[in-house]
């Protein structure tokens, strides 16, 4: 208000100059903001379509590659070489400790070398990568079969650590080495052939992996009850083990895996059949860098579009990576220092650079695998795993046994590069133009209101009273139109003043007229409404009658308008006491009609047809309703949800039956409500329309009943503004149970105030409650 104010006192000149320079400036304004967001709009739709080409490319190629591997452990699970071996191996396996035949002093050679390789090797690797120390016990293996070969293809293998695999076979000349000279080049040669990690074969009767071919500490440990028996290569091997199906595959994500140092594994397991009989379980241990090449593209990024800061890779359930960072990969420095900035902790940074890999270790919470992991697949902009923002593309892998997603991303400000050149050109030339917008506007709003200063002092003279000031008309421009327009002005002023007393009195006299007619028709209104309150209320039983029925009750009615769409209803007949909560369609006046036509309804079904049954009345006042909403010349399909009760208070017996609305019992001593569900159907007209369920309940002394409209639990408030709900509601009346009936009419109102609030009252509201 106070800018308007100030501008109003500007003379014309300024606001002439002021206007100039604010159409002006907004043309330019509008314009360049246009373009700039118009070009960061195309740039970025194009960011997010190569994205997407690059995720879908990646997606399909890491997709078909599982599928190969699934194909290709089913091959070779099938190879009679692979299943002759499995056959020799475990025979090999069982005799080798009696082959050897070692004396007391070779046996203790040879644990003292496994032992000695275990703590002097093994061990230290692994206590680097773990929080809880590894000791000899509970690695070092128990069968005396496993003892015997871990130390010939281990402890005792002339080859270092990482080449223990180059050991065609030891020098024992045992069953098992003949084995393992035979067949271990063969599958060694495939092993290198497909970069499988490892292979494994394994007993399944014992789990005791009789072959690997890198000879690792779980070279013939058992994944049934050895050592590594609750890792995910033992879960692979029991899912295989289990199967009896030839072609089963058991694919389980990576962790992190104690023989190989506690580095994340994954494995890929097939049972072995020789005919039908299963004689084993085949493993493979995947190979990581075959992810990597896939998703890192053999580190040429920009190859496929990704730029100088762009990467795909993948996330599994556990919120880390499946593949190498590009970043690690990259810049070392700068990635753990990102990292560390935004708090990841120092013992998976420590274990990141021991593994020198990423895979399993670096967290990825952001918004976009979160949505991609729930099954989602989009494009946004959000902060990635180094903080930094960047354009995603994401979507769910199909990947059997995986549960994994697949990221596409660029830096943000890579991405937008180009827009924050075009807004440094856009502001320069914004600022050049505001310039020469200034002088032009200054120059021309002088020129035009020199003749603007002149009429203006001739037209303070007419403000002042002075009516027959002579005003010189000048020009057949806008001004000299003014100025005529001020001569008959002023001839117009004149007539208004002698007629304008008149007209008012005219126009205030029939205001007035109008007003009172509003009012009265207003009060008619009113009238007519309280007259229907004191009909409704008349066909309603009022409390007190409820109550010299049904002593320990309550009911809670709280219509929303004047008169009600909600009405409740009692009849005594023959020791049984027939009592409804009706809740009808709509509420005020329209609801109010409807509910006459139930109580009508209900009181012709108990005394025109004498029916008791409280399922026979729901029936019979279906029928009712139709026929009555059916009689006029336009069809209604309105009609109404209730729950009917017949309670014999000597026998303490119920009968209930419900239009969409349950009826809930609090037994006495019980630990819940017991809710007895209504039909899912209103009363009136349906199109899927059955009989009634009538639902008899034995009642105990102290037992309390419930039923009631929609009304309560429906209405929003709360400190969130939500609905109350019937959840809400069930836990309030248990709460409150050892309360008297009046008590809990009374917190019902309460609770129901305080959680409206300022909010209005939605629907009529019913609650009744008695107590047996």
């Amino acid at each position: 208000m106070t800018i308007v104010k100030k501008f109003n006192n500007l003379n014309i000149n300024v606001k002439l100059a002021l206007a100039f320079f604010v159409i002006a400036f907004l043309s330019i304004t509008v314009i360049g903001f246009l373009a700039y967001f118009k070009g960061k709009n195309s740039l970025e739709e194009e960011s997010f379509n190569r994205l997407t080409a690059v995720r879908e490319m990646k997606a399909s190629q890491i997709e078909d590659y599982f599928r190969d591997i699934r194909n290709q452990i089913i091959t070779f699970s099938e190879d009679h070489t692979i299943i002759e071996a499995m056959q020799a191996f475990k025979a090999g396996f069982d005799t080798i400790h009696h082959e050897v035949d070692y004396s007391k002093f070779e046996q203790t050679q040879v644990e003292d070398r496994l032992k000695n390789y275990y703590e002097a090797e093994f061990l230290p690797r692994l206590n680097e990568n773990v929080e809880i120390s590894g000791d000899l016990d509970h690695h070092y293996p128990k069968h005396p079969s496993s003892i015997v070969l871990q130390d010939l293809y281990i402890s005792n293998n002339p080859n270092k650590v990482g080449q223990k695999h180059f050991l065609d076979a030891a020098q024992d000349e045992s069953f098992y080495s003949q084995t393992h000279r035979k067949y271990h080049p063969l599958i060694r040669s495939y092993l290198e052939k497909f970069e499988f990690y490892d292979i494994f074969l394994v007993d399944n009767e014992t789990g005791h992996i009789i072959y690997s071919v890198y000879k690792e500490v779980d070279f013939g440990t058992s994944l049934i009850d050895g050592p590594y028996a609750n890792s995910n290569i033992a879960r692979a091997y029991r899912e295989a083990n289990e199967s009896r199906n030839k072609d089963y595959v058991k694919l389980v994500d990576f962790e992190p895996y104690h023989p190989s140092y506690n580095a994340p594994a994954s494995f890929i397991a097939s049972p072995i059949f020789d005919g039908n009989t299963q004689i084993g379980v085949l493993i493979f241990q995947m190979p990581i860098q075959k992810i990597n090449d896939i998703m890192t593209n053999r580190h040429e990024w920009a190859d496929v579009g990704l730029g100088k800061s762009g990467e795909t890779y993948i996330v599994a359930d556990d919120y880390t990576l499946r593949n190498q960072s590009r970043f690690f990969i990259e810049d070392r420095e700068n990635y753990f220092k990102m990292i560390t900035d935004i708090g990841t902790p120092e013992s998976t940074i420590t274990q990141i650079k021991n593994f020198e890999s990423t895979v399993g270790l670096q967290s990825v919470h952001t918004e976009g695998t979160q949505s991609a992991l729930k099954g989602e697949s989009d494009t946004k902009i959000f902060n990635d795993y180094r903080g930094v923002p960047v354009l995603s593309s994401y979507k769910p892998l199909e990947i059997e046994d995986m549960h994994w997603v697949i990221m596409s991303e660029i830096d943000k400000d890579e991405a937008f590069s180009h827009v924050y050149n075009l807004r440094k050109n856009i502001i320069v030339v914004f600022f050049g133009l505001l310039i020469a917008i200034i002088i032009a506007a200054l120059f021309i709003s002088k020129k035009i209101t020199k003749p603007i200063k002149i009429l203006t002092a001739k037209a303070e003279e007419l403000a002042e009273g002075n009516l027959d000031v002579h005003i010189n008309v000048e020009g057949e421009d806008e001004i000299g139109t003014l100025s005529k327009s001020f001569n008959h002005m002023q001839h117009s002023i004149k007539d208004l003043v002698h007629n304008l007393e008149e007209k008012v009195q005219e126009r205030t006299k029939e205001l007035q007229s109008q007003k009172e007619m509003v009012e009265e028709k207003n009060r008619e209104i009113v009238d007519s409404i309280n007259y229907a309150l004191r009909l409704q209320r008349a066909i309603i039983p009022t409390e007190a009658k409820v109550r010299s029925v049904l002593p320990d009750s309550f009911v809670y009615f709280k219509p929303k308008d004047i008169v009600s769409g909600d009405f409740y209803w009692m009849n005594v007949i023959d020791e049984k006491i027939l009592i409804a909560a009706i809740d009808c369609t709509g509420h005020g006046v329209p609801g109010a009609m409807v509910s006459v036509v139930g109580a009508n309804g209900l009181n012709r079904c108990v005394k025109e047809f004498n029916l008791r049954q409280p399922a026979e009345i729901l029936d019979k006042l279906t029928d009712l309703v139709k026929e009555t909403f059916e009689s006029g010349e336009d069809k209604v399909k309105d009609g109404m949800d209730g729950a009917l009760c017949s309670i014999n208070l000597k026998t303490r017996t119920l009968e209930y039956a419900g239009a969409h609305n349950p009826l809930w019992i609090i037994r006495k001593d019980g630990e819940e409500v017991i809710e007895i569900k209504a039909d899912k159907q209103p009363i009136g007209d349906f199109d899927f329309r059955k009989p009634f369920t009538n639902h008899a309940v034995q009642l105990n002394k102290g037992d309390q009943i419930y039923f009631f409209s929609d009304g309560y639990v429906d209405q929003f408030g709360g400190p969130k503004g939500k609905k109350f709900k019937y959840k809400t509601l069930k836990k309030l009346l248990f709460e409150i149970r050892d309360k008297s009936m009046q008590q809990q009419e009374e917190f019902l109102d309460i609770t129901f105030n305080e959680w409206k609030g300022d909010l209005e009252q939605l629907d009529d509201v019913c609650v009744i409650g008695v107590r047996i």
